[in-house]
């Protein structure tokens, strides 16, 4: 029977507890696990949680999208108010243009003559 040797290499990265001050080691891989996921272990010593719960890539970047949502929707909002004001503002240019007074909403044959003596308008 011929033996067969096998090599396993292992990254592993040194944790000091806040709480008890124990110094550990956890596989490499098993963290950055953790960090991606935002999830936690516990120390082996005194059981305190520890890792990365709310801080995760996944959920910075959750919070990234639903800030640049907000912007888009903020950016939408204003480009809409805009165009209702502008669309209102050519709306009434269109009724002057016509003969329309835009205080009293009457027809006038002369409409600058009309502004200058009933509105104050030169």
């Amino acid at each position: 029977m011929a033996l067969a040797a096998i090599q396993v290499t292992v990254e592993l990265t040194e944790i000091n507890c806040g709480e008890c001050g124990g110094t550990y080691a956890i596989n490499e891989r098993y963290r950055l696990q953790k960090y991606q996921r935002g999830e936690s272990w516990t120390c082996p010593y005194c059981r305190t949680g520890w890792g990365y719960a709310g801080n995760s890539e996944n959920e910075k970047l959750r919070r990234e999208l639903a800030a640049e949502k907000q912007r888009k929707e903020a950016a939408l909002a204003r480009e809409n108010e805009l165009r209702v004001e502008k669309e209102k503002v050519e709306r009434k240019l269109k009724r002057v243009n016509r003969g329309v007074c835009p205080e009293c909403n009457r027809s006038f044959q002369n409409l600058v003559r009309h502004m200058a003596g009933k509105h104050g308008a030169k």
